[in-house]
């Protein structure tokens, strides 16, 4: 059976150990995801699988030469390359075999020895049969399906970051590796791509795969395998999904810390008798057990990973209507929506419902006034004030200390009151001395939010929060969200996140802002039941009730309601 070997005894970067004892093989159509918490070195051991880092100890066995596609978690390359060249670029080989033809043709015409027609006739055979003449049929099918059409005319350096990782994954795709390894793959793109990427695993993609994501229900349904990788320890395998991953872990870390316990209990009992007896008639039997002890196997304590803290202050006093946006144009060199009307209440967390491309950021950085309002009403009660989080950090400033970027945000704080907030989202205090730039992403994200949680607001503003942190991390911030008692603003494709905190939706459609109620899996509801969304013309009770009663089944109605009554 075909298959790829994995061995890694040790791996270490200064001294320090990063990964240790992973053993495991990848067989034909496994559908593996590897989770973790952050600072496990995940992308490192991404990159030993597919080639990426050579120079220590680590063996692949890979005897069926299979190939290998890796996606990155950030894409670059020719800046001036079309992108419908750069999907090209995915049949290399079927590029190469073409030029070769039309080399022999041309020396066909000056020679017609029986070796060259041969090798034409052979060269044909083989580009015949792999489909060349269907290559502009996939990419149109795969660029149709990430959204990325109308780019295919465009350079690279026409497009945006998040567009280059929808070309990267089509890319990708294209090439049809034997086993796909995706870092990351749903982070950038909007939920219609990820829902597609879905399907496509699930119904298309005969290969393997092997992905590393943060999006949870994502992993429940493109996964029938979990790998746990825990900092210096070794792989932990789980022959199931996500989400029973969760529930058996917890089982098996329960059983792990009993034998533990139980172990130390006994060694700490042993040590007690050697040291009564070492002095007198018995110690030659307290050094017979001493050498027992020390050649007994040493049980590693579990892996229990710390959760952050995560905080927000509120501001004092917040009027019952935080904003006011009526009649507006949302632009940028051009106008982009229009927003009728839309007022959010104090009490709501709003859910903004966007495609890649409908400029849903530009929303947000309207809302704190980064961008001009082009024509309309954009109204801000005199005592709201906002915390905006952005999904690129692009506040914090990278080539500063983490010390630094406190104190560029207004907060000088002592060394032991900066430790004393530091520990609360998991850092050590050596790092109040590093730098932005040397962080991870998650660690960054992270940083980002301990210095917003400094800050005084009764509106938060998010895009896309839950990027880059890990499962613990996303889970904590999702409990201290729900906490917060005034309005919340927010971008997210991570739908386990939405379906938790959202209460309304913003959506845009046709070139406009809609209002509705809700949350993620309501949204879908409303979708595959055609239901009409948009609550502008409609009092929100009474359009509740209207859709509820009338086109959803009266047991599915009263749920609903009790779910929306207290709102």
């Amino acid at each position: 059976m075909k298959h790829l070997k994995i061995k890694i005894d040790k791996l270490e970067f200064s001294w320090e150990s990063i990964l240790k004892d992973i053993n495991f093989t990848l067989n034909k159509n496994d559908k593996i995801s590897i989770v973790w918490p952050n600072g496990s070195w995940k992308t490192t051991l991404m990159k030993i699988l597919t080639w990426e880092i050579t120079k220590y100890d680590w063996f692949v066995e890979n005897v069926w030469n299979l190939s290998l596609g890796y996606l990155r978690q950030i894409y670059s390359d020719d800046e001036n390359k079309l992108v419908k060249e750069e999907l090209r670029n995915a049949f290399k080989k079927e590029i190469k075999m073409e030029e070769e033809i039309k080399k022999i043709e041309g020396k066909m015409q000056n020679n017609s020895e029986n070796d060259l027609i041969e090798k034409y006739t052979s060269l044909l055979e083989q580009f015949n049969n792999i489909w060349w003449y269907d290559i502009d049929n996939k990419i149109h099918q795969v660029s149709s399906g990430m959204n990325i059409l109308e780019l295919l005319d465009k350079k690279l350096s026409e497009v945006s970051w998040w567009e280059r990782t929808k070309i990267a994954l089509a890319k990708i795709l294209l090439k049809n590796p034997d086993i796909l390894f995706l870092d990351e793959p749903t982070n950038f793109i909007d939920i219609s791509s990820v829902e597609w990427l879905e399907s496509y695993l699930q119904n298309k993609w005969s290969g393997w795969y092997v992905i590393i994501s943060h999006d949870r229900e994502f992993l429940d349904k493109t996964c029938d395998k979990t790998y746990e990788l825990q900092p210096k320890r070794s792989l932990t395998f789980y022959h199931t999904n996500y989400s029973h991953y969760v529930l058996e872990r917890d089982k098996v870390e329960k059983k792990k810390m009993e034998v533990w316990k139980r172990e130390e209990e006994y060694l700490a009992k042993q040590k007690q008798l050697v040291n009564r007896f070492r002095a007198g008639s018995r110690a030659g039997w307290a050094k017979s057990r001493e050498k027992m002890l020390e050649k007994r196997d040493v049980i590693d304590k579990p892996f229990i990973p710390k959760k952050p803290n995560f905080r927000f202050r509120y501001a004092g006093f917040t009027p019952e209507k935080v904003l006011n946006l009526k009649e507006l144009f949302i632009w940028r060199v051009e106008p982009l929506f229009y927003i009728r009307e839309a007022i959010l209440y104090k009490w709501q967390r709003v859910w903004i419902v966007w495609e890649n491309g409908v400029w849903k950021s530009t929303l947000l950085k309207t809302i704190i006034w980064k961008v001009n309002v082009l024509d309309g009403l954009l109204a801000k009660w005199k005592s709201v004030e906002i915390t905006y989080y952005s999904q690129m950090h692009e506040e914090l400033l990278r080539n500063k200390t983490v010390r630094e970027n406190f104190v560029h945000f207004g907060f000088d704080f002592t060394k032991e009151q900066l430790i004393w907030i530091l520990s609360n989202y998991l850092f050590d205090k050596e790092y109040i001395d590093k730098k932005v730039k040397d962080l991870s992403w998650g660690q960054t994200s992270k940083l980002l939010f301990a210095i917003l949680g400094q800050k005084e607001s009764n509106l938060l503003i998010l895009d896309e929060p839950t990027n880059h942190l890990d499962y613990d991390t996303r889970e904590a911030l999702e409990s201290e969200l729900k906490k917060y008692e005034w309005a919340i603003l927010f971008i997210s494709h991570d739908r386990y996140f939405v379906n938790k905190l959202s209460t309304h939706m913003w959506f845009i459609r046709d070139w406009e802002l809609s209002i509705s109620y809700g949350n993620y899996d309501d949204y879908r509801f409303k979708l595959e039941h055609n239901l009409d969304m948009d609550m502008n013309l409609y009092d929100e009770e009474a359009q509740l009730n209207l859709t509820l009663e009338e086109k959803i089944w009266e047991r599915m109605a009263k749920k609903m309601k009790r779910k929306f009554r207290n709102k």
